[in-house]
């Protein structure tokens, strides 16, 4: 047998040290936990989601008007029923319940854990604080993880069925500003198979963003509405519609009455569901609900309760939208404190933005840089 000599030895050790990622990275106790895609998902076609209530419902202290789907996740076991959860949990479970496809679900779960969750250890509440999601290593975001609940990195103001925080529980179903909704419904709705005017279309969509937005800017003083939120408020209305299908049921291709309130005031599935038939990726109906809608650009209230528009983001990031909305979710809803992370933490955190950069169609990445602790 050839021997090795002994530089070769020392050289081939040393490239072994350099390549080698070590398997447990601890950081203030906690124990890192790498983060990875999910493989792709094999049944993807329509099928019927059985009403299979959960012995311990998940929290029901959403964000907004989107975390419904959330929440039914939970209640039906397609993430934690405890409302803790994972990046790779949120992918595969919006995909299996409601066919999303991964593109949209993981840009969908690296905001929330970024801004809300604890990337480190790959744990995010989808309501409000947990002791089974520790503070970032460091406490470096402040003494506690706050979940998506909290107010001002997501969650925000003009929800179709939360109140402003400033005035009110941002957190809990309210069935009055529902009722309102409803009656938008009731007036630009399509007729269905439940009644005159019960399914949903898009000039229902404008006519209760419009409402929710007017209200809201008259009624709470403190009313903010900066790029990624109304981003979100002009988006989240469209998961209901036909076109979108991630609430509409999947062969009749409707989002009636009863179905959008079995998941907004029951966050459970509608009897007789169907998920969509194909995988669930973008829409172009936030497009025409903000076409609808020219005079609602980014702003909030100032002390005499006056809404005005809050800066354009500097140049190249005013190229588009999605790069304004990427931007402002970077400089102002990630804190900034995740720039300087290290080991599986970095890894994590690269892999969340690194999501967030190339979908934004912006010509350069930026780092997070957002407040900590708020």
């Amino acid at each position: 047998m050839k021997s090795l000599s002994l530089p070769i030895l020392v050289v081939s050790s040393l490239l072994i040290a350099v390549n080698a990622r070590p398997n447990i990275d601890i950081q203030d106790g906690q124990r890192g936990k790498l983060m990875v895609l999910p493989p792709p998902q094999t049944d993807t076609g329509t099928k019927r989601m059985l009403i299979i209530l959960s012995l311990h419902l998940g929290p029901t202290t959403c964000a907004d008007h989107a975390v419904p789907a959330m929440n039914t996740l939970a209640n039906h076991g397609y993430i934690s029923r405890n409302g803790i959860t994972s990046f790779e949990e949120i992918i595969r479970g919006t995909g299996e319940a409601f066919n999303i496809d991964p593109a949209m679900a993981k840009g969908m779960a690296a905001i929330n854990i970024l801004a809300r969750g604890n990337p480190f250890v790959d744990k995010i509440s989808i309501g409000g604080i947990s002791p089974f999601v520790p503070p970032l290593p460091g406490k470096i975001d402040g003494p506690e993880t706050q979940g998506i609940a909290k107010h001002g990195r997501t969650e925000g103001d003009a929800s179709m069925t939360r109140s402003d925080v400033h005035i009110g529980d941002n957190r809990n179903f309210n069935q009055t500003l529902w009722n309102l909704d409803l009656e938008q419904l009731a007036m630009f709705g399509d007729d269905g198979p439940d009644g005159p005017a019960t399914v949903f279309n898009v000039q229902t969509l404008i006519e209760l963003t419009r409402r929710n937005l007017e209200a809201d800017q008259n009624l709470d003083p403190g009313f903010a509405i900066p790029i990624r939120r109304l981003s979100d408020v002009f988006a989240a209305p469209s998961l209901i519609l036909r076109r979108v299908l991630v609430f509409a049921n999947g062969t009749t291709k409707q989002a009636t009455k009863r179905i959008i309130s079995s998941f907004f005031m029951n966050q459970t599935f509608p009897e007789n569901w169907f998920r969509a038939a194909v995988p669930v990726l973008g829409s172009p109906i936030p497009a025409e609900i903000a076409a609808a809608l020219p005079q609602w650009v980014p702003g909030h209230n100032d002390e005499n309760g006056v809404f005005v528009a809050d800066p354009q983001p500097p140049a190249p990031f005013n190229i588009s939208s999605g790069c304004a909305n990427y931007w402002d979710r970077l400089v102002n809803a990630v804190p900034g404190s995740l720039a300087h992370v290290t080991g599986i933490f970095k890894e994590n955190v690269d892999l969340l933005t690194g999501i967030l950069f190339n979908a934004s169609g912006c010509p350069e990445p930026l780092a997070p840089a957002g407040p900590t602790n708020v």
